[in-house]
């Protein structure tokens, strides 16, 4: 039995044919992450995300967990994603290497202040396995990541993203792919189709970028269980405003014969 992404009992909330809603924040001190957090808080987001690759102290463990904690503490029961996102993904060069990324979440798992971790599945294998390992001891559940902002590829290479996340104990798969013209976008919603037929964890997929935001409001319908969106500043391109994105997610359950949230 397909399992849908559910929060845990800070805030349970099945994912399913409407996505999840997960807000960035980007900040790059303590006082930007916990401003955007307060902005973001009032428009009732299921998740919030806290793109660490962007926040300048990130050599500084302390510093990082002092943060969360304040940030845990503004958030109350909403669940938290930490993603370091590498710069190839996506994100921001940080000045510490890879092992001291994973060095990083490791700490960040033990103080069991977030719900998730994402982390990218082009790592080292050892680097994943040691991640793995570490979410698993503090009940703090794994997104697996793929990441191309260059194209995308084809159907069977997408489709085994997910499962190759699966099999390695990911929680969660993702794939975030940049479309080149719109049959990109038809692929890469086509190979989430499939991806959620064959595996038993939750997926999330989004094409990038301007061409691929629709991929952002209809993902759920092809088994994508959570949608990125605007709160203050986006952390990728082609991110939608949360209001607009809610007002279309409320549009679509409508024309289903859902009713609205």
């Amino acid at each position: 039995m397909k399992h849908l992404l559910v929060l845990d009992s800070r805030g349970r909330k099945p994912g399913g044919e409407t996505p999840l809603v997960c807000t960035p924040l980007v900040g790059r001190t303590r006082e930007r992450v916990l401003a955007e957090a307060a902005h973001i808080l009032p428009k009732s987001p299921d998740l919030l995300e806290w793109r660490v690759d962007h926040f300048g102290a990130i050599a500084d463990t302390a510093a990082v967990i002092e943060t969360l904690r304040e940030l845990r503490r503004a958030a109350g029961r909403l669940p938290i994603i930490f993603t370091c996102r590498a710069k190839e993904g996506g994100g921001h060069r940080v000045p510490i290497g890879a092992k001291e990324v994973v060095a990083l979440h490791e700490a960040v798992a033990a103080t069991r202040m977030v719900d998730f971790i994402d982390f990218e599945i082009d790592n080292d294998a050892e680097l994943v396995r040691h991640v793995r390992q570490s979410t698993q001891a503090q009940e703090v559940r794994l997104i697996l990541s793929y990441h191309n902002h260059s194209y995308t590829p084809g159907h069977e290479f997408l489709v085994d993203r997910f499962l190759e996340a699966e099999r390695l104990g990911a929680d969660v798969a993702m794939v975030q792919v940049k479309p080149r013209e719109r049959a990109d976008v038809l692929r890469l919603l086509a190979a989430t189709a499939e991806a959620d037929t064959k595996v038993r964890i939750p997926l999330i997929s989004m094409s990038i970028g301007p061409l691929g935001s629709v991929s952002r409001i209809v993902g759920g319908l092809f088994g994508s269980s959570l949608s990125f969106a605007v709160g203050e500043k986006a952390s990728a391109p082609g991110q939608i405003p949360i209001d607009d994105l809610v007002t279309a997610f409320d549009i679509i359950r409508r024309a289903r014969g859902g009713e609205m949230l």
